[in-house]
């Protein structure tokens, strides 16, 4: 199973410490088929409702990344049925090849060209996001951007 950057993925039962779910997560960044980084999405609003708007929001300390919904973000009309949002706090996650494969993963479509790199860079803007992340995150934004 290979999934491509900016694909977006329903995780059917994933594990949260609390709870199994259906989770959507979004592929941030792959390496061949050893794993990918993806990143997991909530629709739990951790920003005040005046702040709301599509793409990068800043309240404090908090950075997210917003989908409203109903907003076309995929390529073949993906939309999320509720705002939906990325924070850039604890929500980069890598996972190897093998262990996607033992997940129920389904795949739903591939983020607009726009709504990739404005993702991406919110995540390289972030100082919640590791060195070594922004890294990556900026050779990917290179190679988009040309």
């Amino acid at each position: 199973m290979s999934f491509e950057v900016g694909d977006i993925l329903l995780v059917k039962n994933f594990k949260l410490p609390s709870e199994v779910k259906d989770k959507f997560f979004v592929v941030l960044d792959r390496k061949g088929d050893d794993y990918a980084i993806l990143s997991m999405t909530t629709s739990q609003q951790y920003i005040c409702d005046k702040k709301i708007q599509h793409g990068i929001i800043a309240d404090g300390d908090v950075v997210v990344y917003c989908f409203l919904k109903h907003k076309q973000i995929g390529i073949n009309g993906f939309s999320f049925r509720k705002n939906t949002f990325v924070s850039t706090r604890s929500n980069t996650h890598v996972f190897a090849a093998s262990l996607l494969e033992e997940l129920e993963v389904e795949f739903k479509d591939t983020l607009l060209s726009n709504e990739l790199i404005d993702l991406l860079y919110c995540f390289y803007k972030s100082k919640h996001t590791a060195r070594k992340y922004k890294k990556i995150f900026e050779s990917r934004l290179n190679d988009l951007i040309q």
